[in-house]
């Protein structure tokens, strides 16, 4: 039986895993970390990551896990609020936006595939170079606990992140798209001026912007955007104080009272771009691996989980059959490209037209006064939900069929 390595248990390499394993493909998942339980991972579950979970046969368990739908955007521009947009949560019924915790969703997933026989999973073991036969990928070296050992492997898929060794030992080159900026995350008590509430609250002031929600554990979580490679001078300075000059004074005053409850900072390294080709004979690449994406609106995790599915559509049958697994390969690239160069083109948009707004004052000032008295018009709200269709509800047709 043909054997499939998969470097990295995330969002992308769960799921494989999962949709392999249930197959009768023989597969070993290989994960770095001895847990999940790191404190910042993408956790907005969007009617596309839903729908592929789903498709999975997983979307009951989901449901069980703690999760917080979103129930409205909120945009303040220089501390003042000038927009309220409902989230279609009643609208869209089961697959309305929520927060969900992602160590549980991969937890979830490992599981799952744990209950087939030709699954194996290796936690805290490191790749650390690929094996190769001639011009082809066949296997991976690992480290783990007890010692360096080697995965002999058909197939090696990288679903390693943003800054993947699969990718870099493989030779596939990451093209590199003109974003450039980093995120301080970081949690709070959740104030009282939003128990009971689930807004996405969107702060902006000149070139600078934050974002903060109530997550699925009931703290705030707050991404404050800064400067490429500006973490390392704030973090010698009160960079908190800096922060809540963004937000309104009750939620600024509520920070800095708070600083004893704090989970974080914690910043991430913020990389976007896509590889033109996602395989090399023996090997693809997955998720961030292939294409990190921006945090804006939340889609890494649910282009992750879509990844998946195409992958298992045309690899189980190239496994099963002993085809070739350098086609099927890409294959998969082929038909997830459009996808991910839109969603992408979208991302980019989004953030490059809120900073040519914030970085006019002539116009801000204005807009201060406008904004809310256009945003309470029902035709505004549809046409903001309209321009992010897409970016909730996919860009191509996306289901499992083996």
């Amino acid at each position: 039986m043909l054997h499939v390595a998969v470097v990295g248990a995330g969002p992308a390499g769960a799921a494989l895993s999962l949709l392999l394993a249930r197959r009768g493909i023989r597969v070993t998942l290989v994960e770095r970390e001895r847990d999940f339980e790191r404190t910042f991972r993408g956790e907005a579950l969007m009617p596309t990551g839903l729908e592929a979970l789903r498709a999975m046969g997983v979307r009951d368990e989901v449901d069980a896990l703690p999760w917080r739908p979103i129930e409205a955007w909120e945009v303040y521009l220089d501390r003042r609020p000038i927009m309220h947009v409902r989230e279609p949560g009643a609208d869209l019924g089961d697959p309305a936006l929520r927060v969900v915790p992602q160590p549980q969703l991969l937890q979830l997933l490992t599981r799952e595939a744990g209950a087939f026989p030709g699954f194996s999973f290796l936690q805290g073991a490191s790749a650390r170079d690929l094996l190769h036969e001639g011009d082809r990928v066949r296997g991976v070296r690992i480290d783990t606990g007890e010692g360096a050992r080697t995965i002999e492997a058909d197939l090696v898929i990288g679903c390693d992140g943003r800054a993947s060794l699969v990718r870099k030992r493989s030779g596939l080159e990451l093209e590199l798209l003109p974003e450039s900026y980093d995120v301080i995350w970081f949690k709070l008590p959740v104030p009282d001026r939003l128990r009971g509430r689930t807004p996405i609250l969107i702060f902006a002031s000149g070139p600078d912007v934050a974002l903060a929600y109530v997550s699925w554990d009931g703290r705030l979580q707050v991404a404050w955007l800064v400067d490429k490679g500006a973490w390392r001078e704030l973090r010698r300075r009160d960079w908190l104080v800096d922060c809540v000059r963004l937000l309104p004074d009750w939620l600024a005053d509520h920070a800095l009272a708070s600083r004893a409850d704090m989970e974080g900072p914690v910043p991430l390294d913020v990389i976007v771009g896509r590889c033109a080709q996602w395989c090399a004979p023996g090997v693809l690449l997955l998720g961030d691996a292939a294409h990190p994406m921006s945090p804006v609106r939340a889609q890494g995790i649910n282009m992750a989980l879509r990844d998946a599915i195409v992958a298992a559509n045309h690899l189980v049958p190239a496994l099963r059959a002993g085809g070739d697994l350098t086609a099927a390969s890409a294959a998969v690239s082929r038909e997830r490209m459009p996808e991910i160069q839109r969603i992408q083109t979208l991302q980019i948009r989004e953030l490059r037209g809120q900073r040519w707004a914030r970085q006019r004052p002539w116009l801000m000032k204005p807009l201060l006064w406008i904004a809310p008295l256009l945003t309470s018009r029902a035709w505004v709200e549809r046409a903001w939900l309209r321009q992010q269709r897409e970016l909730r509800f996919g860009v191509t047709e996306v289901s499992l069929a083996v």
